[in-house]
């Protein structure tokens, strides 16, 4: 499926966190008074700054992915080649496995065996079509960014207090010990990547960014306890296409060809299943950049929701 290049889009999203947040480093470090569980922080050349709590583009994720599979669990979805699962355990090792050792299937073979959420997210056997990169605590652009306010406020962390109780005796089982919180109300920035994308697949993004701003899905650790609960955003939505293709932008189902769809199995979409955005040519490319990134996501889940099959 990659071996040509139909589309891609860039999500640029802003995370707040509704109440604190934690994404556990590897180690607290050595020095003194340093928290036993302490932010995940990283260098940032172009910055100016020393150190930065942020959010890993992985931990993020994670999260999406898990909302998306928990939307398609138990669902089923048919086209060409009959019904197709929305989501299926990771540990299944009928996906994309060659038989008694022998060459592993065609590429598109392996594409129609996977439930939708592998098409997006991926598998060991599959690239995936999503990817999201670090989130910083700076909006694009920013000018003087070690004097920006939500630098300063993400990087004012706070230290809370915990103990393990223990359920027999009541007792405290373990602690007390103290763990370092990004606090509420600080945004973080980033961007979420698309590649040859149907129509749904934005539309299962949406399900799962859902998810996180409803409170059914958090982030980092400590959820039980009330933290990770965010909002996430989609500021702005770039969207590139082959030229050739016109001046209305389309999902992959629709620039491809009608082999190409019935080998990999993508579901068929309308011309108009995107909505008219103004483009403008880049080399081979032509672009749509949008700032009210809300139609394209309603317009992904009136994709997603025709193709589950009646029970």
């Amino acid at each position: 499926m990659f071996k040509r290049s139909y589309n891609r889009a860039i999500l640029r999203i802003e995370l707040r966190t509704v109440s604190p947040l934690l994404i556990k480093a590897g180690d607290s470090g050595l020095g003194p008074t340093a928290a036993q569980l302490a932010c995940v922080r990283t260098r940032h050349a172009d910055a100016g700054v020393e150190t930065t709590v942020y959010i890993p583009g992985s931990s993020l994720r994670g999260v999406v992915r898990a909302a998306a599979e928990a939307s398609l669990a138990g669902k089923t979805f048919v086209n060409h080649h009959g019904p197709v699962d929305g989501y299926r355990d990771p540990f299944d090792t009928a996906s994309g496995r060659s038989i008694a050792g022998g060459p592993p299937p065609p590429t598109a073979e392996i594409h129609r065996s996977h439930p939708l959420t592998m098409r997006l997210f991926g598998s060991t056997s599959l690239k995936s079509r999503c990817s999201i990169r670090d989130l910083f605590p700076w909006s694009p652009g920013t000018a003087r960014i070690s004097q920006a306010d939500t630098f300063t406020q993400a990087n004012r962390t706070e230290l809370r207090n915990n103990v393990a109780i223990d359920r027999v005796l009541g007792s405290v089982k373990h602690g007390p010990w103290d763990a370092e919180l990004v606090p509420a109300g600080v945004s973080f920035w980033g961007d979420l990547a698309l590649e040859n994308y149907e129509v749904w697949q934005l539309g299962l993004l949406a399900r799962a960014f859902d998810e996180l701003n409803d409170g059914f899905a958090q982030l980092g650790s400590g959820k039980s306890r009330g933290l990770g609960v965010v909002r996430l955003t989609v500021t702005t939505l770039v969207h590139e296409q082959a030229a050739r293709a016109g001046a209305r932008p389309h999902g992959v189902a629709h620039l491809a060809d009608a082999e190409t769809r019935r080998a990999y199995d993508l579901f068929s979409e309308p011309p108009d299943a995107l909505p008219i955005a103004d483009g403008e040519p880049r080399g081979l490319h032509r672009r749509f950049t949008v700032t009210d990134a809300a139609p394209w996501l309603d317009a992904g889940r009136r994709a997603l929701a025709p193709l589950e099959s009646p029970a």
